[in-house]
């Protein structure tokens, strides 16, 4: 019986899906229901050094506001999701890679099963830049489940 569920959720239609899922599929009455976000900073690791011209926004801000943006649209996405199906949940907002924080955390809140959604991205950009579901589902040490 799951316990723990663990939802990530990066706002994409795919992470809509991946929670929709998690609560109407997975979900026990007995179970938990964690959530998470992370705020991939390394998106914007190209972005070394900040102007400094007055009122003209930085690299970094401007980087920082698209975040702290995604965050709230995301949180938005997950709270709806979740009143609309009466689920109370658990909501971590984290910050580095996705990959390795998806996995500590599952491993911190104890979760039977990790939910998230596919990228979708062709084999060329998962060969160049990793696929986040890809790597979880390998080196997951509880089952990922993947939905498209």
């Amino acid at each position: 019986m799951l316990r723990k569920i663990l939802v990530a959720c990066d706002g994409s239609l795919q992470s809509e899906k991946a929670l929709i899922a998690a609560i109407e599929d997975c979900m026990a009455e007995d179970s938990e229901l964690h959530v998470v976000h992370i705020m991939n900073i390394k998106k914007f690791s190209a972005i070394e050094s900040e102007s400094s011209y007055d009122g003209v926004e930085s690299p970094h801000d401007i980087s920082r506001k698209f975040l702290e943006k995604n965050r709230d649209e995301t949180v938005n996405m997950i709270d709806r999701v979740c009143r609309e199906r009466d689920m109370i949940y658990t909501l971590h907002v984290k910050g580095g890679d996705p990959r390795h924080e998806i996995i500590d955390l599952a491993a911190e809140t104890g979760a039977d099963l990790i939910v998230m959604g596919s990228t979708g991205k062709g084999l060329g950009s998962r060969i160049l830049l990793g696929s986040v579901s890809a790597y979880v589902s390998v080196h997951s040490p509880v089952s990922a489940l993947i939905v498209k």
